[in-house]
């Protein structure tokens, strides 16, 4: 528009400088004053009247066909044509839509922005819960390492158990055994044919050391019978304070393990809503991206229309300077044959007086 707009301000001071008349009167009548230049005597009309009627002639070949230079220049510079359709309003939309656009491309980079932050937030949240993952993966093998001796350590305690019953049987047995040795021996005591008596002393001592093997027998069983409940007291003791300190520490492990589950699934739905985040801000980017780009292209169609339409017009003015120039080249080749013809006919008015006297 500012090239359309100088090429015309150019062609109008050019104009005015070669006292052309304005570019609507470029092609006048012969019969209006425009070209009437130099001074016509009485006797030269004829070669007037020929000079003029050359100039409209002149004027009309060089036009070639077009409605006229002075109609060309009024045509690009008057309001918009209704058969081409363009619109003139949008001389001042340029400065709008670049507004417009930069204005969209903030808004395109603070959404670039803020998805950036939900992915590196999403990064962030996916590193904890990898490393939650592989804390509640350690967590699950001390489980089972727990579990497996605990299996074991009841697997032991059953053997133990059973052992202790084998013991205890035993025991019962050993028991039964000498309460009936003993009293095999006091049958066999009573029943023997030895008679006691006070006076014989080997007797007495016979009965006396059958007393003392008796009372050693049973405190031997008995020391026998307190060492092995007492050994297996302990030993059970201390099988069941193991048992008590691994149920413990699995029920701990458990405790724990659920609350690393309780955290990933937290992790896991705030990872979830993160992802949902970041994927309505991609659709939304991908949206408005879309609508840009269509508004963009139909801006750069509305360019491009505007720039076949200058371009146009510049080739118009420019057919027209050169109209004016033919014009010009006409008139001063015109304006020099008037002078000829006036020198021409004032030498021969000079003359005829002379000739007459």
């Amino acid at each position: 528009l500012l090239g359309r707009q100088h090429v015309r301000g150019r062609g109008r001071r050019r104009a005015a400088g070669l006292g052309l008349p304005p570019a609507g009167a470029a092609a006048r009548p012969a019969g209006q004053p425009g070209l009437a230049v130099g001074r016509q005597p009485a006797g030269g009309a004829a070669g007037a009247e020929r000079a003029a009627g050359r100039l409209p002639a002149a004027g009309a070949g060089a036009g070639g066909g077009q409605p006229g230079a002075g109609g060309g220049v009024d045509r690009c510079a008057g309001p918009p044509r209704a058969a081409g359709g363009t619109d003139w309003s949008l001389r001042a939309a340029p400065g709008e839509l670049r507004k417009q656009v930069e204005d969209l491309n903030m808004d395109n980079a603070k959404l670039l922005l803020q998805i950036d932050n939900a992915r590196l937030a999403a990064d962030d949240f996916k590193v904890k819960l990898e490393g939650e993952q592989a804390v509640c993966d350690s967590v699950q093998k001390d489980t089972q390492g727990l579990r497996k001796i605990m299996e074991d350590t009841n697997f032991l305690r059953m053997k133990l158990e059973a052992e202790l019953e084998g013991l205890k049987e035993e025991l019962a047995h050993l028991r039964k055994s000498h309460k009936e040795e003993v009293e095999a021996l006091r049958a066999l005591i009573a029943n023997s044919d030895v008679t006691v008596e006070v006076d014989n002393p080997k007797k007495q001592e016979l009965k006396e050391s059958i007393a003392q093997i008796r009372k050693q027998y049973e405190k031997v069983a008995e020391q026998n019978r307190d060492d092995a409940e007492s050994w297996y007291k302990d030993k059970f003791d201390t099988l069941s304070q193991e048992a008590n300190v691994n149920t413990q520490a699995l029920e701990e492990a458990k405790s724990e393990l659920s609350e690393l589950r309780r955290q990933l699934q937290g992790l896991e739905i705030e990872r979830q809503t993160l992802q949902k985040m970041v994927d309505t801000l991609e659709n939304t980017l991908e949206n408005i991206q879309a609508r840009y780009n269509a508004e963009l292209a139909n801006l750069n169609h509305a360019i491009a229309k505007l720039q076949e339409e200058l371009a146009a017009c510049r080739a118009d003015l420019e057919r027209q300077a050169r109209d004016y120039e033919a014009l010009l080249d006409l008139k001063s080749k015109l304006e020099n044959e008037i002078s000829q013809y006036s020198q021409l006919i004032e030498g021969v008015t000079d003359r005829l007086p002379e000739a007459d006297h």
